[in-house]
């Protein structure tokens, strides 16, 4: 039900009727954060509208998750009241370039003069750009994935550092709880981490090099899912569920697990306690394979068509606002995303520690071959992460083999893939991706 739910959600831009000019009171951002993220962009938002009278008021709204604020956005728009900007989750790419409701970055700020001296991390930009190079929505919420480690109890099962390649994962797993470790490395199993940047950085391909089919039921990913399979038997990788906390942010902050791959958004929570203790390293690959880049996970900015003139003068200076250094680090300070300038990137570079997880991720993203990671976007890939986490989960539960499990996924993915190119038509196929 929800699978099907997801889809129709999905794929509703293209029945989507003409957006109406909205009336210029105030201008709207819709945004899918709570907590200190949420109040962080409140705090942003608060300042704008205070140095910036000239301008038409920004009004800052909460709408729930990123899923939910994608439902509503699209809701907003087929009834001609959407506003003039939005933050959509990253996965939602390629629904956004293909819905014809949205007007690119790049092309917008030209259109408002609007020039900035620092530039976006390329890295980062390129998941947002189409095949010609033009970005075509502001990155914000920036993340990806690293490996964090309690170093003392590394230490104290003999580690000297924190595992590279995933046959010293495995290593330190077993020496961890052969230490008395109950949960040596806890996991929610989710595939932006284990399916998504797994790959990306071990440089294996999720898809076919024509991007008509899922490859990932075969090769590196299926070696990985494979060894995944044997820690959970043996009690080496545990699932949050299993934990007094019941999430694995939650364990690791508190110590109960030793290593965790998870999201450098997480760390504000994850330095919270302990932070002297807590290392972030890169995830890590299979020996002898060359590393490439991490995937930029998290969300962007997109510009919605049907606005006024005044609308989009104050919608460019707020994305220009956004871009400044001093509220990058704002932002940053008090979230944990990542900066998305080059400006930012080489400040907090220069102040932080090489172990931090701001460091550790802004690495990440330009670690050598960059083909995997510059865009692995196919349309519904949402649907994709269900299907894939279904199946692992079958596997894991002995209910058929690792192997035919990932297989099942990627041929329901397949399907998806020729949904997607009956509702919007064929995709051009982007630069960088599994050439």
């Amino acid at each position: 039900m929800r699978f099907r739910s997801l889809l129709s959600a999905a794929i509703v831009w293209v029945t989507g009727a003409g957006q109406a000019y909205a009336a210029d009171a105030d201008v709207e951002f819709w945004y899918g954060h709570s907590g200190a993220a949420g109040a962080a962009i409140q705090d942003i938002c608060e300042r704008f509208n205070s140095t910036h009278p000239q301008s038409l008021p920004m009004r800052c709204i909460a709408q729930g998750s990123y899923e939910q604020n994608l439902q509503k956005t699209v809701a907003a728009y087929r009834s001609g009241k959407a506003p003039a900007l939005v933050e959509i989750y990253d996965v939602a790419t390629p629904e956004m370039l293909d819905s014809g409701a949205v007007l690119g970055l790049d092309g917008f700020l030209q259109s408002q003069h609007k020039v900035s001296d620092d530039p976006l991390l390329p890295a980062v930009a390129a998941y947002y750009s189409n095949a010609d190079g033009n970005v075509w929505a502001q990155p914000f919420a920036t993340s990806t994935a690293v490996l964090y480690s309690h170093a003392d109890q590394l230490a104290a099962a003999g580690i000297t550092q924190a595992p590279e390649t995933w046959e010293a994962f495995g290593t330190a797993l077993v020496a961890l709880k052969a230490h008395g470790s109950k949960c040596p490395a806890v996991t929610d199993l989710g595939p932006w981490v284990w399916l998504e940047q797994s790959s990306a950085v071990m440089g294996a391909p999720l898809l076919s090099k024509d991007a008509t089919h899922w490859a990932f039921d075969q090769g590196l990913h299926l070696r990985l899912m494979e060894e995944v399979e044997q820690w959970m038997a043996e009690g080496l990788l545990i699932d949050q569920a299993a934990t007094r906390s019941g999430g694995q942010e939650l364990a690791f902050t508190a110590g109960d697990c030793a290593l965790l791959l998870g999201s450098t958004g997480a760390s504000k929570l994850i330095y919270s306690v302990n932070p002297s203790d807590v290392k972030a390293n890169l995830l890590p690959v299979f020996a002898g394979q060359q590393r490439a880049a991490s995937l930029p996970g998290g969300a962007a900015l997109w510009v919605l068509r049907g606005q006024s003139d005044a609308q989009y003068q104050t919608v460019a200076e707020f994305l220009m606002f956004l871009r400044d250094v001093s509220i990058q680090t704002l932002f940053s300070d008090a979230t944990g995303y990542l900066p998305v300038t080059q400006g930012a990137a080489t400040a907090y570079l220069a102040q932080l520690p090489a172990d931090s997880a701001t460091v550790v991720g802004l690495n990440a993203m330009t670690q050598g071959d960059r083909t995997t990671a510059f865009e692995v976007r196919p349309g519904f890939i949402t649907l994709l992460r269900l299907a894939w986490q279904q199946a692992v989960w079958s596997a894991l539960a002995g209910q058929k083999p690792m192997a035919d499990a990932l297989h099942q996924a990627a041929r329901k993915g397949d399907s998806l893939l020729r949904v997607f190119e009956n509702t919007y038509g064929p995709r051009e196929t982007d630069k960088g991706v599994n050439p």
